[in-house]
C-alpha cells in the first residue's frame, strides 16, 4: 500500500494554515464538526477556499459533523435532523473540492444487545440514502470506528450497502482504548475498503492522541499488516504540533513512507477510473 499524509483541521482555521501544509507537501483532513460555524460560513468564502487548495495542490478529505447527531435513532425526527445536518456537511465538503468525506456511525454502549440488530438495520437505511446523495456529488463517503467494540457491526453495514462510494476509515487510536480487537486486526478486516487511517496513540484507556509510538497502538505491527495491501490510502496525523516530527520519525522508523502532494482521483476511485 502507498501513504500519502495528512492533517486534522479545523475549518475556522484552515485558510490561516494552508501556506504551512503547501510547504510540508501535506494534505489536509477539514474538520467539518462544528455544525453552527459552517452555517455562518457562505459560499462564496467556501469556493475561495476551494480555489486556494486547488491552487496549492493540497487534496482535502472532510470529517462530517458527528455532536449529538444519531443516523439510527428510533426517533424518527432525530434521525432526520441527524441527517440533515450530515448532508449539510456534505454539501460544504463538495464545495470544498473534498472527494471522500469521513463519518461516525454513532454506536455506543448504551445500546443494549438485544437493539444492535434494528439499530444496524436503522443506520443501513440512513447510509443507503446518504451515499445515493455522495455518489451524485462524485464523493466517496467512509465510516469511521469510534466506539464499536469490535469489527464485526461496521463490516457487516459495508456488506449491506454494498457500494464502492462507501468505504471505511480505521482510527486506530480508538480502535487501542475503546475496541477490543487490537489495532491491526481491524486493517486486516477492512483491508479491501480502507481509504484512510487516523494516527495517533494513547495508552489503551482513554482516547490521548499523543505521539506515534508513545502508547499501545503497535504501529511496527500495522506496518506489517498493510504493507502489502493494494491502492493508496490517506494517513490523518491526529496529534499536537509539538507531537509532529516524533510521530514521523516514529513511523519512518517502523517502515512506512509517505508520497508528497496531492492525492490522484485515479488512487481515490482506483475502480472507476477517476470517475
Amino acid at each position: 500500500m502507498k501513504f500519502r499524509l495528512s492533517r486534522s483541521e479545523p475549518l475556522r482555521t484552515l485558510k490561516q494554515n494552508l501556506p504551512r501544509y503547501e510547504a510540508l507537501g501535506m494534505n489536509v483532513e477539514i474538520r467539518l464538526t462544528d455544525a453552527d460555524f459552517n452555517r455562518a460560513v457562505s459560499v462564496k468564502d467556501l469556493e475561495e477556499l476551494e480555489r486556494e487548495l486547488r491552487g496549492r495542490k493540497i487534496s482535502a478529505f472532510c470529517h462530517l459533523p458527528f455532536h449529538g447527531l444519531n443516523l439510527s435513532c428510533p426517533d424518527s425526527r432525530v434521525m432526520e435532523y441527524s441527517r440533515e445536518v450530515i448532508r449539510e456537511g456534505l454539501e460544504i465538503g463538495t464545495i470544498l473540492g473534498c472527494r471522500v468525506a469521513i463519518l461516525h456511525s454513532g454506536f455506543s454502549s448504551q445500546i443494549r444487545p438485544r437493539q444492535v440488530e434494528a439499530w444496524k438495520e436503522r443506520f443501513i437505511e440512513s447510509m443507503k440514502e446518504l451515499v445515493t446523495i455522495a455518489e451524485d456529488e462524485e464523493v466517496v463517503l467512509a465510516i469511521e470506528n469510534a466506539y464499536e467494540p469490535d469489527a464485526n457491526l461496521l463490516l457487516e453495514v459495508l456488506q449491506a450497502v454494498d457500494s464502492p462510494w462507501l468505504r471505511f476509515c480505521i482510527d486506530l487510536g480508538h480502535a487501542a482504548c475503546y475496541s477490543r480487537m487490537a489495532p491491526e486486526e481491524w486493517v486486516q478486516t477492512f483491508r479491501e475498503q480502507i481509504i484512510s487511517l487516523d494516527f495517533h496513540d494513547n495508552e489503551g484507556l482513554e482516547d490521548e492522541h499523543v505521539a506515534c509510538g508513545r502508547g499501545v497502538v503497535g504501529y511496527d505491527v500495522v506496518y506489517e499488516a498493510l504493507k502489502d495491501i493494494e491502492g493508496t490510502a490517506n494517513i490523518t496525523l491526529e496529534v499536537a504540533d509539538s507531537d509532529l516530527d516524533a510521530s514521523l520519525d516514529h513511523l519512518a522508523s517502523v517502515g512506512f513512507t509517505f508520497e508528497k502532494g496531492e492525492m490522484p482521483e485515479s488512487e481515490i476511485f482506483p475502480s472507476t477510473n477517476g470517475v
